[in-house]
């Protein structure tokens, strides 16, 4: 017995949207959070994630650009994911996440270790993390990168004390959001984070007299020597150089150290091995950040240096290596 056309319309259509189904359940990711105890808020929490997740994975699959629900997400971390989009698609490549929820020193909650495959990375790099950051209300307020959990944890748990602790946390998130504003080329937050009188050192350590020394004498003690250095000025302006000049860059962080000062407290210095990867260019070096935390809010660099892993055919020793003890962050 022949069907009519009504019934093969209507079987044609229900195997269309079964297909139709299927395929966006492909770009589906799931988000489970833990350790929150406000029910409300963490459905809340686990929508946003799961829906701000999918649509990545949906764009990924498209090849378009992501519609990210304003609901779910803030405006400005909206625009921080479509300049990170730009540099390269990421998708999340896990149907099911469970993590738990950290409380944020400044705020809000944080959800780390969530699994990304960025298209445009090294080879060896494609597989990244990165931590979402929720307000108190449970929409997403910022996206970024994130350093490898077993030394985040190690790197918090070397506070002296509660107040340490604290700001460790509050230096690893700054950190973390340093390295993905150069990915995301956002000249405006690094134009920001440094200080007016930053102090931009670079290039190969020479030594000199006491005599010859010209560098800022607001930073530098008398037990270091010169090097080639720049304003923040000349450091901004070749930086959005470099920017428009490549399409891609990728910026990585290891070996990350963190010293509080002594007579300051907060000042803090950072010493890392950074891996700089662009269209055009490679390289791996020693940089040294000092940062000032007295407005927690707003964290200032005041001193950034960056030597060669190799110079020559010798490897950069400890001994050579810009520290915290080797600059007076005197007002």
């Amino acid at each position: 017995m022949y069907m009519n056309i009504k019934s093969k319309i209507i079987i044609i259509s229900s195997v269309l949207m079964l297909i139709s189904q299927v395929t966006l359940a492909q770009f589906n990711t799931k988000v489970l959070i833990t350790d929150i105890t406000n029910t409300s808020l963490k459905k809340k929490m686990q929508l946003n994630a799961s829906s701000f997740l999918t649509s990545l994975n949906t764009a990924f699959a498209k090849e378009k650009t992501p519609k990210i629900s304003s609901t779910a997400m803030s405006k400005p971390a909206i625009a921080s994911v479509l300049s990170m989009w730009e540099m390269s698609n990421f998708r999340c490549y896990e149907t099911d996440v469970i993590e738990r929820a950290l409380k944020r020193s400044q705020g809000g909650y944080e959800v780390r270790n969530i699994p990304i495959f960025m298209k445009e990375a090294p080879e060896d790099d494609q597989y990244q993390e990165i931590v979402i950051v929720f307000t108190n209300t449970g929409v997403i307020d910022n996206i970024y990168l994130s350093m490898e959990t077993n030394r985040y944890n190690q790197l918090i748990n070397e506070g002296a004390d509660v107040t340490e602790y604290r700001h460790r946390q509050i230096i690893l998130d700054f950190i973390e959001n340093f390295r993905t504003a150069y990915n995301r080329k956002d000249i405006d937050y690094l134009n920001k984070v440094y200080s007016d009188d930053a102090l931009i050192i670079t290039g190969r350590v020479i030594k000199v007299n006491n005599a010859n020394k010209d560098v800022s004498k607001k930073y530098m003690n008398d037990k270091i020597i010169k090097y080639q250095k720049q304003s923040k000025t000349e450091y901004i302006s070749k930086l959005k150089r470099v920017f428009a000049a490549n399409s891609y860059i990728n910026i990585k962080f290891d070996d990350i150290e963190i010293k509080r000062h002594r007579k300051y407290p907060a000042i803090y210095g950072v010493n890392l091995k950074q891996g700089w990867n662009t269209t055009r260019y490679s390289d791996v070096g020693y940089l040294f950040l000092m940062i000032d935390f007295s407005n927690e809010d707003e964290p200032q660099i005041h001193i950034r240096t960056w030597q060669p892993k190799i110079i020559g055919n010798k490897t950069l020793s400890e001994e050579e290596k810009f520290k915290l003890e080797m600059f007076n962050p005197q007002k």
